[in-house]
């Protein structure tokens, strides 16, 4: 099954919502009728999604723009002689937003890339999180890298257990999630006992599983008590419309039953977040927000009631998303930033928004892990040759996003971030600062 990021960009003061969902059968480890090419060009799968219909229908907003940049990225390995003398060959295919079967749709997708084709691995653009995916390119033993998450939950951590070829170059599982959530609000006295957070779960499996066995042992040992409210698992793009609107009306339920916290246990916040500020402004409510990512850019916070914006806290590891103005990076982070920069402009892609630039990193940081991982495992491609590939590298990967530019990948570690800190919005800027140091996940 699937779930779709709901995701609200401001993009010349408007919003557009991405959607939401998930789900999905358990993946089976390891993978049958893979073929390792070991000369010749090095197929890799890409994959972007057409937002056309939701363009569309919000009037206003993009096509994936990750296809240009991880062509040129791309382009850029090449031009230096590719990896281990291989050239990386591109097959591109899209994933279409407005699909009403979204596993269908994944489905035909990964037949072309392992049946039509030969692909080595897959880098996609994440904007619709799909376990079916997931479990096809499991069976076929083709590792799936995503790209686009921007620090976003990539299933659970049974999903990664499940499917050992799943990499989020920079994201985090919905388990850690929680994990820092719950543990760093405690220990920044967020959270005292007695509290009441209202959860806003997407019931798709991997968050009824962090629900269940991370986020309500936390809660028990705090003393902190619980208030769930779901929204269904979307399938495809037509579930969407009564979510929203159920999204709104959990402002009332979660006022009237004395909640002074809310969580969104989903695998994207921005969209639903939106929503629901606007339901607990009309209800004159204003909850604590427990959130991974804050609205914290000038953009979102415009577009936020300013009340609801009092009492944000975040907890997540992108600077430049989690506070107004980020700090400075460090000179490792600052030069790879650079170079992913540069490469971008070299091949003609406009760079003048801060979405833009966030686009060139996560691109850049899936095509600089995949070819990191590819050296490491002679060029040869596949779950059992990359995936311990990109295991090698440790902590020696420096993201163009996470602080410090700070990641970790290993054994069990397919998820990369590493570090992340506690915001919250400073009344005096009227802009979210750092209120701790970045410390590890959990």
């Amino acid at each position: 099954m699937m779930r779709t990021r709901m995701t609200v960009l401001a993009v010349c003061g408007a919003v557009v919502l991405a959607a939401c969902g998930g789900g999905g059968k358990d993946a089976k480890a390891g993978g049958s009728g893979f073929k390792p090419t070991t000369d010749g060009p090095i197929e890799i799968g890409m994959l972007v999604t057409d937002t056309r219909a939701e363009v569309a229908r919000n009037g206003v907003g993009t096509v994936s723009p990750y296809r240009d940049e991880a062509h040129a990225m791309v382009d850029k390995v090449n031009a230096g002689g590719g990896v281990k003398g291989r050239q990386i060959k591109v097959v591109d295919d899209v994933i279409d937003f407005s699909a009403p079967n979204h596993d269908t749709a994944f489905e035909a997708v990964c037949q072309r890339f392992t049946k039509d084709n030969n692909v080595q691995a897959v880098v996609y653009d994440g904007v619709i999180y799909n376990d079916s995916f997931n479990s096809c390119l499991t069976k076929a033993g083709v590792p799936l890298l995503y790209m686009g998450q921007t620090g976003s939950t990539v299933g659970d951590a049974k999903a990664f257990k499940d499917n050992p070829g799943l990499i989020a170059v920079n994201a985090v599982s919905v388990t850690r999630r929680v994990e820092t959530i719950m543990n760093k609000a405690i220990a920044a006295k967020y959270l005292p006992r007695g509290s009441k957070i209202g959860v806003l779960v997407e019931d798709c499996p991997y968050n009824e599983r962090a629900y269940n066995e991370t986020l309500k042992p936390i809660a028990d040992r705090g003393g902190i008590e619980l208030v769930k409210g779901e929204v269904k698992c979307a399938h495809g793009y037509a579930d969407n419309g009564p979510t929203l609107a159920l999204i709104q009306s959990f402002a009332l339920k979660f006022k009237s039953q004395n909640v002074d916290s809310v969580m969104l246990l989903t695998l994207y916040e921005n969209g639903i977040i939106y929503y629901f500020a606007q339901g607990a402004h009309a209800q004159n409510w204003s909850p604590q927000y427990l959130l991974f990512h804050p609205q914290a850019s000038s953009a979102q916070m415009a577009i936020i009631p300013p009340e609801q914006l009092t009492n944000m806290r975040g907890f997540g590891g992108f600077p430049i998303m989690d506070v107004t103005e980020p700090p400075a990076p460090s000179a490792a982070q600052a030069a790879v930033r650079d170079t992913c920069m540069a490469d971008a402009r070299a091949a003609g892609l406009s760079v003048q928004k801060i979405i833009d630039e966030i686009t060139v990193y996560q691109t850049c940081d899936a095509v600089r892990l995949l070819q990191q991982g590819l050296t490491n495992s002679g060029g040869l491609g596949g779950t059992e040759k990359l995936v311990a590939g990109i295991e090698q590298i440790g902590t020696g990967f420096v993201s163009a996003l996470t602080v410090d530019g700070a990641t970790k990948f290993g054994p069990g570690r397919h998820d990369g971030m590493e570090l992340t800190a506690v915001s919250s919005f400073d009344s005096g800027c009227k802009c979210f600062k750092y209120t701790t140091p970045a410390g590890p996940i959990g």
